[in-house]
C-alpha cells in the first residue's frame, strides 16, 4: 500500500514510468475545477481526473498537452472517457523557471 502524503498524483506514484514504459491506470471520473476552487493560486480552469492506479484511487489535474492527447482518443464528452484505461508517465521540464516533474498521459 502506498503512504498518500495529498490526494494528489505525483512522480513518486508513477514510479520510473516513462513514455517508452508507462503506468497504467483508469478513469474513474472526470470534474472541471474553477480556477477559484483550486487548492493553489491559478489563473485558469483545471480539469481534476481521478483515476485508479496500482488498485489506489487518486485525484490529478491534468496539463492541456495531456487533456489534449485524451480528447484525440476519447472524444470532447468527459462522460466518454470514465471506464477507459490511460497510459501516465513523468519527465523532467523547465516549468516557469524551475525544474518540475511533470506529468503527461495518452490512451
Amino acid at each position: 500500500m502506498k503512504v498518500k502524503v495529498d490526494d494528489f498524483l505525483t512522480a513518486v506514484w508513477l514510479g520510473k514510468a516513462t513514455e517508452s514504459e508507462p503506468a497504467h491506470a483508469i478513469i474513474r471520473e472526470v470534474n472541471f475545477i474553477e480556477a477559484a476552487k483550486l487548492p493553489f493560486a491559478s489563473k485558469k480552469d483545471k480539469y481534476e481526473i481521478t483515476i485508479e492506479i496500482d488498485g489506489e484511487t487518486t485525484k490529478w489535474l491534468a496539463n492541456k498537452t495531456s487533456l489534449k492527447s485524451l480528447a484525440k482518443a476519447f472524444g470532447t464528452d468527459a462522460e466518454n472517457w470514465i471506464g477507459k484505461q490511460i497510459k501516465l508517465w513523468a519527465k523532467d521540464q523547465l516549468v516557469q523557471g524551475d525544474v518540475k516533474s511533470v506529468i503527461y498521459a495518452s490512451a
